[in-house]
């Protein structure tokens, strides 16, 4: 098939999951010998990471918090890269680009394929019914929570949604024993130690306020446990008062934003995920990562976090908010650590049979050729 020029677009001032997703699939299809730009802030880890990988930029001033300020403007900028450069799909992966996408796409007279990375809907107002239901060949999600929200509240017809899992590449984020060894050292953290890690913005629906009250109840029974809390964000402060309000202070580790994701993954025995429903997690990278980790998982059921986490086999699942049940299936895995690692192996088969990165990019790419062919 005759390759393809595709415009990805990611609107958001944060680095998260959605921002990977745009970065990581530029750089597949960009091997796979499409054509690929991405249209981001130029103050966002994206523009840095695309610059370094030399994947094409085409930056746009977005506004922050997905403002509909400038909104036409910035589409008609779009539109005439479109033109310019014989663009054939644009993809969008946030609110505010979406539209400005969606209307430069249509202007262009080319398909807009748009992905939901979070679990909620994307019909705020008639600004967006429209665009949804005029302006957007195809939508793609990562799971049946949020394909519901969109045919069930937006009411987009199911046969114009794909579910699409995330994907990763089995080796890239693979268990390194000199990687252990350096985070660990990094943070004075002992072998015989086990370490609890999350990896998650710091914001009220990612729930590390539960975990940090489950690891209290966890702590005095088990005092080889460490956690690690990596990520930045508005509760920053409020977190390391709860830390030192539950006597745990000593016991946490709050390294920040950092980059090196397999490194830190690589310092980890147990992996917990304790967002909240509410707040729009859906399909999250953090458990892929600690699939290729073969690291066991404890997590909060919620979203798509179920189709990751299978109870029992290699993890457990938990109500939000449930402090009690994290804190004992926390128990469960730093008494046994045949249990870790049999779960741990688990991990790694269920990303290896439906989760990687070629699975998820072939998809994508069907639905590219598909909606050019209809348009």
């Amino acid at each position: 098939m005759k390759k393809l020029k595709i415009l990805l677009t990611n609107a958001s001032e944060i680095y998260g999951g959605g921002e990977f997703f745009v970065y990581q699939i530029a750089g597949l299809l960009k091997f796979r010998e499409h054509k690929v730009w991405v249209s981001c802030r130029r103050d966002n880890l994206l523009y840095e990471k695309c610059s370094q990988n030399k994947i094409e930029l085409f930056p746009q001033d977005y506004p922050e918090n997905n403002g509909r300020k400038g909104v036409f403007k910035i589409a008609n900028e779009m539109r005439k890269f479109i033109k310019k450069k014989g663009i054939d799909v644009v993809h969008t992966n946030t609110n505010y680009d979406r539209t400005a996408g969606a209307i430069a796409a249509r202007l262009a007279h080319i398909p807009h394929v748009t992905n939901n990375h979070s679990f909620q809907s994307i019909n705020y107002n008639l600004t967006h019914w429209y665009r949804n239901k005029f302006l957007t060949s195809h939508f793609i999600v990562g799971g049946k929570c949020t394909k519901d929200v969109l045919a069930g509240k937006d009411k987009i017809k199911e046969n114009r949604i794909s579910i699409i899992h995330m994907g990763l590449d089995p080796g890239l984020y693979k268990r390194m024993p000199e990687l252990r060894k350096k985070i660990r050292e990094e943070f004075n953290i002992k072998e015989k130690e086990v370490l609890i890690g999350n990896t998650a913005r710091m914001v009220p629906f990612k729930g590390q306020e539960y975990l940090i009250k489950a690891f209290a109840l966890v702590k005095s029974e088990y005092p080889n446990s460490k956690l690690m809390i990596v990520g930045d964000g508005e509760l920053d402060v409020k977190l390391k008062k709860l830390a030192h309000e539950f006597k745990v202070t000593d016991d946490i580790i709050f390294p920040g934003f950092r980059d090196d994701i397999q490194a830190i993954y690589s310092a980890f025995d147990i992996y917990a995920h304790t967002s909240v429903e509410g707040g729009g997690e859906a399909f999250p990278y953090a458990l892929l990562y600690a699939l290729s980790q073969e690291l066991p998982i404890v997590s909060t059921n919620v979203g798509d976090v179920a189709a990751i986490v299978k109870d029992n086999v290699n993890g457990f699942l938990a109500g939000d908010k449930d402090i009690n049940a994290l804190a004992g299936k926390l128990k469960i895995l730093l008494a046994d650590e045949t249990k870790r690692k049999n779960m741990g192996v688990n991990s790694y088969k269920l990303l290896m049979n439906e989760f990687t990165e070629n699975m998820m990019i072939e998809k994508i790419e069907r639905i590219y050729y598909k909606v050019k062919e209809e348009k």
